[in-house]
């Protein structure tokens, strides 16, 4: 990763040694504590991730648990390792997000939804093909 001046000490919280990719370089974090150029801190965390913990309406880096936790701040960024049902739910996960909570139906049946300035209803919002064109043809 060159030379960086800066180090910030980080856990692996993972069973697995994690990667971080900055500037064109990868490199690889090792189970457990090490140290890594603080400058790569907010990159690590975005590309690493807990599966499925992340607030689909919060896409800010802070709304979402991590593989790598920070000693200096154990309780916005745990230290404490995975358990086998942590890793077992972070495999089976397909997204950062949290899908069950992004798929809850927000709508009731009579509401309307606007798209290209115009209020539609889910079913003409489902089918693109329906906006914006007369259904009475």
């Amino acid at each position: 990763m060159g030379i960086f001046h800066e180090q910030k000490r980080i856990v692996n919280r993972a069973p697995w040694p994690l990667t971080v990719r900055f500037d064109g370089s990868e490199m690889t974090i090792p189970v457990g504590e090490s140290f890594i150029p603080s400058m790569v801190w907010t990159y690590a965390l975005n590309q690493n991730p807990i599966m499925g913990t992340q607030d689909a309406y919060n896409p800010n880096v802070a709304g979402a648990e991590y593989l790598i936790g920070d000693p200096a701040r154990p309780t916005k960024y745990p230290i404490d390792p995975l358990t086998p049902e942590q890793v077992d739910a972070q495999r089976n996960k397909p997204s950062r997000y949290n899908y069950e909570e992004l798929m809850e139906p927000k709508l009731g049946k009579r509401d309307k939804i606007e798209v290209k300035g115009r209020k539609v209803s889910r079913y003409e919002a489902a089918e693109p093909s329906l906006v914006g064109t007369d259904r009475n043809d």
